[in-house]
């Protein structure tokens, strides 16, 4: 017993990286299909429906927030080109790099306003 203790190896951790290959390879063809001539809004909604569906089934799935928008608004995207080209480019980010922002930044002069009127605000209750 005093001897050397050898351990079985052992899987490597579970990743997201293949739930997140498999989740950009469906929107990418989701996407395909929208930037198809002329756009294929029943097949868009239609692959944007099974996808969510079984994101919907499959809870421990991380999913990004930029996919979840890109899903939800394809009836937005069909109606308003200026947000459709916006919301292609960053999903095409997503589909053909892996990266993504999760959301918008803020600018820097909001954050100095809000500020201000907090300070304002215990300036105030001080008087």
């Amino acid at each position: 017993m005093g001897g050397k203790q050898t351990f079985a190896p052992t899987a490597p951790p579970v990743t997201h990286q293949m739930e997140i290959d498999e989740l950009r390879r469906r929107v990418g063809a989701i996407l395909a299909a929208e930037e198809s001539e002329p756009p294929s809004w029943e097949q868009v909604d239609g692959l944007s429906d099974e996808l969510l569906r079984q994101l919907v089934s499959e809870p421990d799935t991380e999913v990004v927030e930029i996919v979840n928008h890109y899903l939800d608004d394809a009836p937005i995207r069909e109606k308003d080109e200026a947000y459709a080209r916006q919301q292609r480019q960053r999903i095409r980010r997503f589909v053909e790099t892996g990266k993504y922002k999760n959301s918008t930044p803020v600018p820097l002069w909001t954050c100095a306003v809000a500020l201000a009127v907090v300070v304002a605000v215990v300036i105030w209750f001080l008087w």
